[in-house]
């Protein structure tokens, strides 16, 4: 058919793109623009907000139950993480003292510009528009929107909870990993220590920097946490550092599952939630470190992918906006040859829902499909044999890792990574 015929000619799907992109995120705008009039502007900003206020009031960071005993993360104004992030959401609470609605918008501004600036950081570091022609040049924008229009950020962006600071942080992590030298190293510890004060999880990347050798990064990770700790402990108090050990180890299982998806909860009405966590765990961990030292599949940017997507599996506390930080295993996914059916279907399956119209059968929509997409895209990472298409620099690459003979698959593939040299010209 003539129509469809002209679906491979470029200008065609770059029109036919744009016209889908400008369709889905007009329909996101309106969709948060609806949802800041709802309960759900700012909930989990709430928490850091009230915190804050406490740390400046001089009261205790974390409420009596939390220390007493067994207690569920659900529940609005509830802090449940390290002490430098409420210290860190000071100031918003001194300007913004009435209203945490009010100093959401600023967090989210700041989400937004995070979300884009790493999106974009990804595509130039990796490459894609070379790879990728639909992505080249301005292409670049269909990557942004694409990760605009990802449901998981949108309620990210609503509810305002701290995923695209560790998108942005993890991201950071990369790009030091790619530059392959000292400084990137540091680079990339810092960043994830960053992360890991802010929520815990992050912190699996260290099993990763250990694994694949990159002690500067590793040591990076511990300096970051410490630094930041010490930064803030004027404002946090000794006894929020003290506490913080009880908060962690007194959290149990959520009350409501409904929008629960992490896989502990999946497995702990088999085996009981204790039982599930370690298991699941044990298996996160694992995973991580058999992709992370089995070199002659893994090159770093897809191992890397699975531990940060491993990282938040892993957490017992999971919900659907969590899946932002996701944006990047799905991205280092296209970078590395992950085949596309594997990625777009991991995409659409985390799309998700609320969908009260199914009525008892909403979870499937709700928690079942994007569990699944994650999953799926964690699978995808493993089992994905495809090498990405090699650009003309990337295949003088091949020939000079042949000249010199380098037969280890990671040290090529870090050749490949580096940055090439101005003195040879791409092809075009």
């Amino acid at each position: 058919m003539y129509g469809v015929r002209l679906l491979r000619q470029r200008p065609v799907q770059v029109a036919a793109l744009a016209v889908v992109a400008f369709l889905v995120l007009a329909f996101r705008a309106l969709q948060f623009a609806l949802l800041t009039r709802e309960i759900q502007w700012g909930y989990d900003f709430s928490a850091y907000w009230s915190a804050a206020k406490r740390l400046l009031d001089g009261l205790p960071l974390y409420d009596a139950h939390q220390l007493a005993g067994p207690y569920s993360p659900q529940a609005q104004f509830l802090y449940l993480y390290p002490p430098p992030l409420a210290a860190l959401v000071t100031p918003l609470a001194a300007v913004f003292p009435e209203d945490y609605r009010a100093a959401a918008w600023i967090w989210t501004a700041l989400g937004a510009l995070i979300l884009a600036a790493s999106v974009l950081a990804l595509w130039r570091v990796e490459r894609l528009g070379e790879r990728f022609p639909l992505l080249a040049g301005r292409g670049r924008w269909f990557l942004v929107a694409a990760a605009f229009a990802f449901p998981p950020v949108v309620g990210e962006l609503v509810i305002g909870n701290v995923h695209l600071l560790l998108l942005g942080l993890l991201t950071l992590a990369w790009v030091g990993v790619r530059r392959g030298d000292a400084r990137g190293e540091w680079v990339a510890g810092l960043a994830v220590g960053a992360a890991a004060t802010i929520k815990v999880f992050p912190g699996l990347l260290l099993l990763w920097f250990l694994l694949t050798g990159r002690y500067r990064a590793a040591a990076g990770v511990v300096v970051a946490a410490v630094a930041l700790g010490l930064v803030t402990l004027p404002i946090t108090g000794i006894d929020a550092w003290l506490q913080y050990p009880t908060v962690l180890a007194n959290l149990s299982a959520p009350v409501d599952t409904r929008d629960t998806l992490a896989p502990t909860v999946w497995l702990a009405q088999l085996v009981g939630f204790t039982p599930a966590r370690v298991l699941v765990t044990v298996a996160g961990l694992a995973l991580v470190a058999w992709t992370a030292m089995t070199r002659a599949t893994y090159g770093p940017a897809r191992s890397f992918a699975i531990a940060v997507v491993a990282s938040v599996l892993i957490a017992p506390a999971l919900y659907h906006h969590y899946l932002a930080l996701l944006v990047l295993p799905l991205l280092l996914g296209l970078s590395s040859g992950v085949a596309l059916p594997w990625l777009a279907v991991a995409y659409l399956l985390m799309w998700g829902g609320e969908q009260a119209a199914l009525g008892d059968a909403s979870w499937i929509v709700n928690r079942l499909l994007p569990t699944a997409g994650a999953l799926t895209l964690l699978a995808g990472l493993v089992a994905s044999r495809a090498a990405p298409a090699a650009s003309g620099g990337e295949r003088l690459r091949e020939v000079e890792d042949r000249e010199h003979g380098e037969q280890d698959p990671e040290q090529a593939e870090e050749r490949r990574l580096e940055p090439r040299s101005t003195s040879v010209r791409e092809n075009p």
